[in-house]
């Protein structure tokens, strides 16, 4: 092969490499500017005597438990919907009509429940609430829970 060959394989490699490198750098930066234009919300922490004055005032809250079946029937936040950590897909579908309303998401300590509000502000919802503590800081309160 001779030195001209040479040199222009060499730059169309480097041709190739820079569209390359330039479409995958394109479609990084796309997509962060797509995900900015979106509102970013925050969900907010609440404790169970903030929970209970929201119960008796706001009659279009919704209080989700996240726990399994099982623990949901030994007891629960009066007006509680179980809705199981395990069915994501099922709570998005089941909420997305409820956007503008208040939700209160719970589980046993609030763990749990802080990763599920982070996942539902992500997808949107603006007015989500983690009870601080989950179910056992409402009980240890000295508020009620219901069969």
């Amino acid at each position: 092969m001779d030195r001209r060959k040479k040199i222009y394989i060499q730059y169309a490699g480097i041709f190739i490499l820079t569209i390359v490198l330039g479409g995958i750098l394109f479609i990084i930066k796309t997509s962060d500017i797509w995900r900015s234009s979106l509102p970013k919300y925050e969900y907010t922490t609440i404790l169970p005597k903030e929970l209970l004055e929201m119960m008796n005032q706001n009659k279009e809250l919704i209080i989700i438990d996240t726990r399994i079946k099982e623990f949901f029937n030994k007891g629960h936040i009066r007006g509680a919907v179980n809705l199981p950590y395990t069915s994501m897909k099922t709570m998005n579908k089941v909420l997305k009509n409820e956007m503008s309303k208040d939700i209160v998401i719970y589980s046993e300590d609030g763990e749990r429940s802080k990763k599920i509000c982070d996942i539902l502000t992500n997808l949107g919802f603006s007015r989500i609430k983690n009870l601080h503590g989950g179910v056992k800081n409402w009980t240890e309160s000295g508020e009620e829970i219901v069969k």
